[in-house]
This record gives structure tokens, sequence and C-alpha cells, in this order.
């Protein structure tokens, strides 16, 4: 169960370092795209973590499955820092996103009143 955790891990660490590829063209919906398929594999994870807590229960540590652990562990702490810059350039994203979205409604509302504006001088109602 250890070597599929591993597995998972080292799949989600690939989809991270796309995910770091992708953001770094500034591409923040295909990165979304991809943590939709991390949150899938986290919840497999989650889930063999369950497993493999009954079982250690009921079975002695040996070397291998110490090694095994040991992998696990340098694996997560990896999957953890690309989760960390993911994130961190995922907000620097959405802040670019944000300041684009209040320009945009910016020139839309001052379009709006010039509009109005105009108008209001063409028909002399001002």
């Amino acid at each position: 169960m250890y070597s599929l955790k591993i597995s998972l891990l080292e799949e989600m660490i690939s989809l991270q370092k796309r995910q770091m590829e992708i953001l770094s063209h500034r591409d923040g919906e295909t990165a979304a795209k991809i943590e939709a398929e991390n949150v899938s594999l986290v919840e497999k994870m989650f889930s063999l973590d369950r497993k493999i807590e009954r079982l250690e229960e009921s079975a002695p540590q040996s070397l291998p499955l110490i090694q095994l652990t040991d992998e696990l562990f340098n694996k997560l702490e990896e999957s953890r820092e690309l989760n960390r810059k993911v994130g961190s350039l995922m907000e620097e994203i959405l802040s670019e996103y944000q300041k684009e979205l209040n320009l945009v409604q910016a020139d839309l509302q001052l379009r709006k009143y010039l509009a109005q504006r105009k108008s209001g001088w063409k028909t002399g109602t001002c």
C-alpha cells in the first residue's frame, strides 16, 4: 500500500510540476483544471491512509517498511513545497485577473457615463 501511495504522490508531483510550467505562461484556467485532478488524487490518498492505519496496528515494523515510509515522507515534502509554490503563483495570477476585471469595469462605467452625457446634450435635456 505504501508503494501505491508513493505512486499517487509521484503522479501528483508530476501534475504540480505541470501546473508550475503552465502558470509560468500565466494560464490560470488550465492550472485550475489540473488542480481538480490533484484533489481527486488527494482523496484517493486519504482513503489509502485509512487502510494503511488499520494495517499498521496489526503489523510489526520492518526495515523495508521503514524505507518505504522514509521515501513516502520525502515525496510528501516535495509535494507540499510544490503545492505552496503553485498556490502562490495562482494567487498572483488571480490578483492580476482582478486588476484586469476592475479596469474593464471602470472602462465600461466610463463609456456608459460618457454615452449618457453625449445623448443628454443632443436631446437638449441637460
